[in-house]
């Protein structure tokens, strides 16, 4: 069950500042949070363009009259997993953003969400609208959280670098990378994070020697697999601390080739809900 702490707290502030003076309200906003946070000891957040686009699109319905706000399906609009996010919100006329901040971090309702350190990362959503009532109105909304990220773009050079360290430190000569067994592997990466599932064998009962075969590699085929690891150095760590055979996989004598796939799954649901998932086809041709 995905789990959100969020509180929507509609607060009207009415001081002398100026309405909507500054282009940049959301940075400003997100800026004086911090300013807010540092006076209580907390570490910054930093700007995370996902976060941003889910509180833009909160800001934006919530604007809306009559209107119910499903904050879990406009977060996960934007591109963001729905559990471990904060979210507070208000609005006002003729504010300053200091004090939206300072609201939020005096209000009991609210400052559990903002003062907490798990979160961070955030973006800030501030939409303008003219209401009957009140005229100029802004609904201010601050998304905190930690979305995943995927792993550098170099990941395959990455794979492989500690790949090859790991058997330069056995005396064993270093792997190549080669083309056909990338594809074999990034197809099994896709396919393990595509179909929900994650284990050598496709629910259709390929294995790694199939997947090879099927791109015209055909030879000794071995295969590393790893999920959940979010960079290429932890996933090899968790191959060399393996007692399952990854470790001896990496050490054979026989492999000269090696193919890696990685696929990133920000919004991963169903039975293997691991985000990252990476294959490695190791393998000698057979006429080598």
């Amino acid at each position: 069950m995905a789990r959100i702490l969020a509180f929507l707290h509609v607060l009207l502030l009415i001081c002398s500042a100026p309405a909507f003076a500054v282009e940049d309200r959301e940075g400003d906003l997100l800026k004086a949070v911090n300013q807010a946070r540092e006076k209580r000891v907390l570490s910054p957040l930093l700007f995370d363009r996902r976060l941003a686009k889910a509180a833009e699109l909160i800001a934006r319905y919530s604007a809306k009259p009559g209107r119910d706000v499903d904050y879990c399906r406009l977060i996960e609009d934007a591109g963001v997993p729905c559990n471990d996010i904060g979210v507070v919100s208000s609005a006002g006329t003729k504010a300053a953003l200091g004090e939206v901040a300072t609201g939020w971090f005096d209000d009991t309702r609210t400052r559990r969400t903002v003062t907490n350190s798990r979160f961070g990362n955030a973006g800030v959503g501030v939409e303008r609208v003219e209401d009957p009532q009140f005229g100029a109105l802004e609904y201010w909304v601050l998304v905190l959280g930690n979305p995943p990220k995927p792993a550098a773009r170099n990941w395959r050079q990455g794979v492989l670098r500690e790949v090859n360290s790991f058997r330069a430190r056995h005396g064993l000569p270093p792997l190549r990378l080669v083309p056909l067994l990338n594809e074999a592997a990034q197809r099994h990466a896709d396919d393990m994070a595509y179909r929900d599932y994650f284990a050598h064998e496709t629910p259709s009962g390929k294995g790694p020697g199939d997947r090879a075969a099927a791109v015209g590699y055909r030879g000794l085929v071995l295969e590393n697999l790893a999920a959940g690891m979010g960079s290429p150095a932890a996933a090899v760590k968790g191959w060399i601390e393996s007692k399952t055979g990854h470790r001896e996989a990496m050490l054979n004598r026989d492999i000269r080739d090696v193919g890696i796939g990685y696929r990133f799954l920000s919004l991963d649901r169903g039975r293997a809900v691991y985000t990252h998932y990476w294959a490695m086809s190791m393998g000698r041709r057979g006429n080598s």
